[in-house]
């Protein structure tokens, strides 16, 4: 038997010996900083990562490593509790850290008071919360976790017979991206804006609603 029969065999059994999944990186959890109260930070993004698996990943996937993804949980607005995502960058310039605004997400118990309502004064809320509940409850959710507001627009209008005594309205959701922060204590929780970012305006929507005339 020749060495390249011999050489051939050995590289075999090791194939064969090698688990299926052997050459496939398993993720590795992050050890998350920041300051989230009585509890570790760590047991609450497990927390949010099983009720919220998009969310969390799509964060995580916003702040790759060796940047340090950090949560701050708090009260924010309609009296919500809820944590804040930062990423900051790894290493600090003359003592401060800076970092970027990611998002929020609610704790349990404050998912209804966390939803991003729709503007009162709209003709359209009443119609579109009536016909398009969970649709709006989804819009909602997602704009909320942008810490942003809606507008209600009224779209383009169908010209066809079967269509005249309607219209669409779009659902806007407008926020500021790539909001700065800044941390200058070393505790991984914001000290204040460097820049508020860049004004988005994103539709989540598009409905028909009746007109009220026609």
């Amino acid at each position: 038997m020749n060495l390249l029969k011999i050489s051939l065999i050995f590289l075999l059994l090791g194939t064969i010996g090698l688990p299926a999944n052997a050459d496939i990186k398993q993720p590795i959890n992050r050890l998350m900083k920041g300051n989230c109260g009585k509890r570790s930070c760590d047991s609450i993004v497990q927390n949010l990562r099983s009720r919220y698996p998009k969310y969390v990943r799509q964060f995580e996937q916003q702040c790759p490593r060796p940047k340090i993804l950090s949560l701050a949980t708090g009260v924010g607005e309609r009296n919500t509790q809820q944590v804040w995502f930062n990423c900051w960058e790894s290493r600090k310039k003359n003592g401060t850290r800076y970092g970027t605004y990611m998002g929020i997400l609610p704790l349990l118990g404050s998912e209804n008071k966390f939803l991003t309502p729709l503007p009162i004064a709209s003709p359209y809320t009443a119609e579109l919360k009536q016909r398009y509940p969970q649709e709006i409850d989804r819009a909602a959710f997602q704009c909320a976790t942008k810490s942003g507001n809606f507008n209600i627009l009224k779209g383009k209008e169908d010209d066809s017979l079967a269509e005249r005594l309607r219209q669409r309205v779009e659902l806007q959701c407008y926020y500021f991206a790539g909001v700065q922060t800044l941390d200058e204590n070393g505790d991984f929780k914001s000290d204040g804006e460097v820049s508020k970012g860049a004004g988005v305006d994103e539709i989540l929507g598009t409905f028909k609603i009746y007109k009220s005339q026609p």
